[in-house]
């Protein structure tokens, strides 16, 4: 239910607001229910009705009729509207969180572009579980969502993996042993590549095969990348995050010379020292490296190639690319090539950056290295939740399963609890504190929502909307309303942190109201409270699949 909508509508025929064409914009939230539900700052309106703005506020409170405003005040040049509880309640208390119309847009998200062959580590988290809530954000609004892991299976580490099993490893190994195997071996393989320049010289030549499609090292190669993609796909399973597409930079090898072409024969290209370059110096943007003197491709040139294909094969109406920070230039450039080269989609790409996200010094242990791997987060946070739940006396029939899903909640509101630009630290304690600003407070919420519900089942019911008028309840049922407008304010900023946000500030308004009124009395329900808290549990559950966290009945 829209609020400003509501008060638009009972105030538009008002005769002296009848030319305003941009009064649901006039329209304006209040910060302090002391001053209304909503406020119009009649200021804006002086000019144009040339009227003194209290003049103006006076005139409309006389026309505004009784029914959905409680009371209506004038105070120093601002109409201060105060709805009637009861009435938006009834409406608010049946409604379900809707998708907001999208015209059947459809757009791609580009995120976690996972390193084959290797683990499955912090760096990547962000970007899989940004990427993840913000398709998840765009779906509920009803877009055609495309989640795309554009994954790394191209370039001299493979050609490392394939000399590193010549020498030391078996390749009947690789799909019985799978990743575990091929890591060690790479790693094996730096660590003597240090004193023997000569193995690099043999990954080179291995990797320059896989481009010539030799069948000894494709076979070598495509092993490789079977067991890596089912490794990948059995992590993302876990973390609950699906894909729509796997294609990755190797796909694109031999789909280049296309868009090398068209920037040639646009006058685009240019040569530079051997090398094949747009100059983007006018644009304070360095030039865009395409080709390298020695006619190798660049990440910018399968990236051009990507987004071509892309836009073949969905006509995007908005391509989200979800990386770090760091690549923010990378990103600027080519998007300035697409543009220059006048494609009907160069506007509608998006670079989504954020943060590191780390360890803290010292803590949970070296068992992650420099690197910690997303495993091994899940599990330690995982054995952490069980030892927590059952120190609280959890009588949930499989307590294994909610200690997983509040383990990986925890692991992912990490990530999605502050602005994704800031940097943030994963403390392993904190994350998983059933009182604080983490995932087990949202679930543990839930839970007790849904414990309300079971308990008042066949138990005799009163009416009285009286039930839900004091100010911490209003200020709850204003909140529920509010879910929709906050998934479009997050959508469109591709901010997951404003859905954490919101369901932290849920979660305080209901506790508040749970803990000040009695939903259950005596073995008598009141309806009222009783549907209020069937509105919060809809709009945490909505929220929480949003992040994509479970929802536990019980905990």
């Amino acid at each position: 239910m829209d609020l400003k909508k509501v008060v638009c509508d009972n105030i538009k025929d008002i005769e002296i607001l009848k030319d305003i064409d941009n009064l649901y914009d006039l329209l304006t939230y209040t910060n302090d229910t002391k001053n209304g539900d909503i406020t119009l700052p009649c200021f804006a309106l002086a000019k144009s009705l040339r009227r003194n703005p209290m003049e103006i506020a006076n005139s409309i409170k006389d026309g505004c009729k009784e029914g959905v405003f409680d009371r209506v005040e004038s105070v120093n040049g601002y109409l201060n509207f105060y709805l009637n509880r009861s009435e938006v309640f009834e409406v608010v208390s049946k409604e379900e969180s809707k998708a907001k119309a999208s015209n059947g847009k459809t757009v791609f998200v580009d995120f976690s572009s996972l390193n084959l062959a290797k683990y499955m580590h912090i760096g990547h988290l962000s970007t899989t579980v940004i990427g993840s809530v913000i398709s998840n954000t765009y779906e509920y609004l009803g877009y055609d969502v495309k989640r795309l892991n554009y994954v790394g299976d191209y370039g001299t580490p493979f050609g490392k993996m394939i000399a590193a099993i010549k020498h030391w490893g078996d390749e009947s190994e690789i799909e019985v042993k799978g990743v575990d195997y091929i890591q060690d071996l790479y790693v094996k393989f730096n660590v003597e590549a240090e004193s023997d320049e000569a193995l690099m010289d043999e990954a080179r030549e291995w990797f320059v095969k896989i481009e010539d499609k030799d069948p000894e090292a494709l076979r070598i190669y495509d092993k490789i990348i079977k067991v890596s993609i089912e490794e990948a796909r059995r992590l993302c399973d876990i973390l609950d995050i699906k894909f729509d597409s796997w294609i990755g930079e190797a796909y694109y090898n031999d789909k280049l010379d296309p868009v090398v072409n068209e920037l040639e024969e646009s006058g685009l290209l240019e040569t530079s020292q051997g090398a094949k370059i747009v100059d983007l110096e006018a644009h304070d943007l360095g030039v865009c490296m395409i080709k390298k003197s020695d006619g190798a491709s660049l990440y910018a040139t399968r990236d051009l190639a990507t987004v071509v294909d892309r836009y073949d094969r969905y006509k995007f109406d908005l391509g989200l690319y979800v990386t770090s920070v760091q690549q923010k230039l990378h990103f600027a450039r080519w998007f300035k090539v697409i543009e220059l080269m006048g494609k009907p989609y160069a506007n509608n790409l998006k670079h989504i950056t954020y943060g590191t996200y780390s360890l803290p010094t010292g803590k949970i242990g070296s068992r992650f290295g420099k690197q910690a791997l997303v495993k091994d987060m899940i599990d330690i946070a995982t054995d952490r939740a069980r030892e927590i739940v059952s120190t609280r006396g959890s009588k949930v029939d499989n307590i294994e399963e909610l200690s997983r899903e509040i383990g990986i909640g925890a692991v992912k509101f990490g990530v999605l609890k502050t602005e994704r630009i800031k940097d943030c630290v994963f403390d392993l304690e904190s994350s998983l504190n059933f009182d604080g600003e983490t995932s087990p407070y949202l679930q543990y919420t839930h839970a007790r929502c849904s414990s309300i519900i079971d308990k008042a089942s066949g138990l005799k019911a009163e009416t009285n909307k009286d039930d839900i008028t004091a100010d911490d309840t209003w200020e709850l049922i204003k909140h529920v309303n509010d879910f929709d407008r906050m998934v479009e304010s997050s959508a469109a900023e591709y901010e997951p942190c404003y859905i954490s946000r919101y369901l932290l500030t849920l979660c305080s308004l209901f506790n508040k109201f749970y803990n000040n009124h009695r939903i259950i009395d005596n073995d008598i329900v009141s309806i009222a409270r009783l549907e209020l808290v069937k509105s919060v549990r809809e709009k945490l559950a909505a929220g929480l699949k949003l992040l994509g966290i479970s929802a536990p009945n019980a905990m």
